[in-house]
């Protein structure tokens, strides 16, 4: 392993430690706040859960570095990892997608939508 792959292993390290730090910090205070109690804090909890596991997602990643040295016992390791990652991606994307209709109809539409929260969720996270 060369000195660039390094050095890029290093710095997704970093990155997604913080990112999972930070995360963790924005759900604690979520709580700590008592915010959580109002629709749109928990659509943006929702949110940060879901930054939360696509960092731990990314972190896995990082375990594909020797693929090259046993490829029979990565294999099925990578594809896991690949669609753990895929789905965490689309989760986000999804959680985004609903935070935005919630909020262009409680804004523009002056409709609560409170009652699709489940809907919400559940979508998501299929």
């Amino acid at each position: 392993m060369n000195s660039t792959s390094e050095y890029a292993i290093n710095v997704a390290i970093v990155t997604n430690s913080v990112s999972i730090l930070v995360c963790l910090l924005a759900a604690i205070l979520v709580f700590v706040l008592k915010l959580h109690k109002k629709l749109v804090y928990r659509l943006a909890l929702y949110q940060v859960i879901a930054a939360l596991v696509f960092s731990v997602a990314q972190m896995l990643q990082i375990i594909m570095v020797n693929y090259q040295s046993n490829p029979e016992v990565y294999g099925s390791i990578c594809i896991a990892i690949a669609f753990f990652v895929m789905y965490c991606q689309w989760m986000k994307l999804l959680f985004t997608v609903w935070v935005t209709f919630h909020l262009f109809c409680f804004a523009l539409l002056h409709k609560n939508l409170k009652k699709l929260e489940v809907l919400y969720v559940v979508t998501s996270l299929l």
